[in-house]
């Protein structure tokens, strides 16, 4: 190698290395805090160094620089499951347990994402992987632009998870980078180990990296961006995504409350249940208007007055202590959706500055009184329905164990509230109850969020013959100066709730870590979380568009009947997905990938066909050949004679050494004195430029070397029969 291309590929390197080290950065985006960066760092270097030394000496094969990666990420993320320093069995079942994980919670949770989790685990892989193919790509397929598609392909999915955290920064950084990588790659010293398969290695790879990157991109399942169906009227998504509220610990302000004691702030109940999701009934919502509830008669039922303000809480499902029972005053119309306790807001939905008063019934009866009651006369026996399963059987044998030494619908209620406070842990990396047997495998985990608690007991509560339905809403929230309540994104919950005839519905509580107020017949304390957000820059909340609907009913407004409002209901614990416009980014992938591919194949198909149409003779293809494989003539040379070029190819100290001025005189005197070569002297020169070749550098197609190391227009000029070289 000459000092030249060495310093050029050293240069290169550096420079590929560049893009992956900006990569890392954009996980800004991704991750809380900068203790991410260090460790995407020192695998990015280290994995492009390694790439380095194993050209140097040659080659290693891909398998074993992934290899390398796959070490030092157990060295720095899995050093607790090594085998005296080797990563094994254990070390590999650690990593696919925490990918695992971590691939059913995309979409899932919003960041930023605390990195000690399957996520960095899966990032740090990533940088790994993307070192390797970057490197295979530019120094072993022979690619320019190429070169950054692994990068390209996982910051593409970062900028679909991540949040807004310096978004345009590191987009500068990692499109600089790119463009100086690419830049020197199209640099024709540029030392490769040059091979025949590089275009089909490269579309292997790319087809898998999309083949199984694509589906998983969060909005790859969701609705098509242009549809032929127009729904008519608005859409009201009463269900929150609860899970993606949780995970947004930002600052913003979903709605206020001003109100003379806390409570759960109430916005839907689910009660249809098809196995997987719970939804609004859609009989009960014809029937909404402006009618609210009667208190229930009890010693022990208390009025509570709450004055909400809304920030930016989006849906038309309005926030209230559950039970409402009067209306005082509103900047809104409000209608009452009785049965599940809904207060909808009529036209376009909640908007900033939108403000009521409501008076609330809350029902806190003795233990005495519920040990008592009954639990046979819901409003509708479609609170007993469970679907026929084998996975509703388990769930329901297990029920049956826990409560049967139980006396009362109480006692049973209780009992499931203390199996889930008492064995289970609360955590947000967990996949969605979303499988065949999701519920099963959330009671063998033993850990879940709010929905799956809310849900599962509610199926429990089923099976042992509790009326039950699932609610949607917040906890109080953080109280303020002036005595009020301030809501946030991180205060959604899910909870049960159990009718008790004569009571009405009574909410529990089996969430660890939560507890309402005002409900001592639960016997938790109230909870709720009370860690302090990380300011950020306000952004409005609002419900994904996203999700997939189950149901779709038409109301007429309270207002106006002839306006309809359609009602969506969502899913408990669907699998959560970005807006819409997420769904484009794999078309966007594929648009940007398409000709990155081809380009290679299209390049050497029209020098291919260029040759074939003129008909070049053999001394001005071998001279072409000997100059494609040199590498160090281009545009640049167009002034030089063929005395000049033959001159330059034989400084290369390459044996024959006077083969290039053999050939160049050759090449001379068919153009200008048109006096070919007889067919002896041509074998004889064939021979030698093999020859040439072999101790050059190793390659098998000269055209494929012309279509690597130049432009179009220089390949075809090569090429070409007019060419003056």
């Amino acid at each position: 190698m000459t000092s030249n291309e060495r310093t050029t590929t050293s240069r290169a390197t550096a420079q590929v290395t560049a893009v992956t080290a900006a990569l890392a950065l954009s996980f800004a985006r991704v991750f809380d805090g900068w203790d991410f960066l260090p460790h995407l760092l020192v695998i990015a270097i280290l994995s492009h160094t390694t790439c380095f030394i194993a050209r140097s000496r040659r080659p290693i094969v891909t398998i074993g620089e992934l290899v390398v990666v796959y070490v030092l990420v157990a060295w720095l993320r899995l050093r607790d499951t090594l085998w005296f320093g080797l990563p094994l069995g254990r070390t590999w079942d650690a990593l696919v347990s925490q990918l695992s994980t971590s691939l059913d919670l995309v979409g899932d949770i919003k960041p930023p994402i605390d990195f000690d989790t399957g996520f960095g685990l899966a990032a740090c892989l990533a940088i790994g992987v993307v070192a390797v193919l970057a490197d295979a790509f530019a120094f072993r397929a022979a690619g320019r632009g190429e070169t950054l598609v692994p990068s390209a392909i996982v910051f593409a999915v970062v900028s679909v998870v991540g949040g807004d955290r310096h978004r345009v920064v590191v987009t500068i950084v990692w499109v600089f980078a790119s463009v100086l990588a690419v830049a020197t790659l199209r640099r024709p010293n540029v030392r490769r180990a040059r091979t025949d398969v590089g275009p089909v290695f490269m579309a292997v790879v790319i087809a898998l990296l999309a083949g199984v990157i694509g589906p998983n991109l969060p909005g790859a399942r969701s609705d098509a961006l242009i549809d032929g169906k127009k729904d008519e009227g608005r859409v009201v998504e009463p269900l929150v995504d609860v899970r993606g509220r949780l995970g947004d610990r930002s600052d913003t302000v979903l709605f206020r409350v001003e109100a003379d004691r806390p409570s759960y702030w109430h916005l839907t109940s689910l009660s249809d249940f098809d196995g997987v999701t719970w939804g609004v009934p859609e009989t009960e919502l014809e029937s909404a208007g402006g009618e609210l509830a009667q208190p229930v008669e009890l010693a022990s039922t208390l009025t509570t007055t709450q004055t909400i303000s809304i920030d930016n809480l989006e849906g038309s499902t309005a926030p209230v202590a559950y039970e409402p029972i009067q209306l005082r005053s509103a900047s809104r119309s409000l209608f009452y959706a009785m049965e599940s306790g809904t207060l909808l807001v009529s036209e376009e939905g909640l908007r900033p500055g939108d403000r009521y008063q409501i008076v609330s019934s809350i029902v806190d009866p003795p233990v005495a009184t519920l040990t008592l009651a009954t639990s046979n006369f819901p409003p509708s026996a479609d609170y007993f329905d469970l679907p026929t399963s084998t996975e509703m059987n388990r769930v329901g044998d297990i029920a049956r164990d826990l409560t049967d030494a139980t006396q009362s619908p109480y006692e049973r209620a209780i009992a499931l509230q203390t199996f889930f406070r008492d064995n289970f842990t609360y955590s947000l990396d967990v996949p969605s109850l979303t499988s065949g047997d999701a519920f099963i495998e959330f009671l063998d985990r033993r850990s879940g969020y709010c929905e799956q608690f809310a849900s599962t007991f509610a199926v429990m509560a089923r099976a042992v013959g509790l009326p039950s339905r699932v609610a949607i809403g917040f906890t109080p929230g953080e109280s303020d100066a002036d005595g009020g309540y301030v809501v946030r994104s991180q205060h959604a919950h899910a909870w049960p709730e159990i009718w008790f005839d004569g009571i009405g519905w009574l909410m529990f509580e089996p969430t660890p870590g939560r507890g309402a107020p005002g409900r001592t017949y639960t016997g938790v304390a109230p909870q709720q979380d009370d860690s302090t957000p990380t300011p950020t820059t306000p952004t409005p909340t609002t419900t994904p568009s996203g999700e997939t609907p189950t149901t779709t009913t038409t109301t007429p407004d309270a207002v106006n009947p002839s306006s309809p409002v359609t009602v969506t209901t969502i899913p408990l614990a669907a699998e959560s997905t970005t807006s819409g416009s997420g769904s484009s980014v794999p078309l966007v992938v594929l648009l940007v990938v398409t000709p990155l591919i081809a380009w290679p194949f299209a390049i050497r198909l029209l020098v291919r066909r260029r040759l074939r149409r003129e008909g070049s003779h053999p001394v001005v293809i071998m001279w072409r050949r000997m100059i494609a494989v040199d590498g160090t003539i281009d545009d640049s040379s167009a002034s030089l004679t063929t005395t000049d070029i033959a001159d330059r190819l034989s400084l290369a100290n390459c044996e024959p050494s006077d083969l290039p001025r053999r050939l160049a005189t050759a090449v001379e005197r068919l153009l200008f004195a048109d006096r070919s070569p007889d067919s002896s002297e041509i074998d004889d020169l064939d021979t030698q430029l093999r020859r040439w070749i072999i101790n050059r550098h190793p390659s098998r197609d000269w055209r494929h070397e012309l279509t690597r190391r130049y432009s179009l227009s220089t390949a075809l000029r090569l090429a070409g029969a007019e060419s003056r070289h």
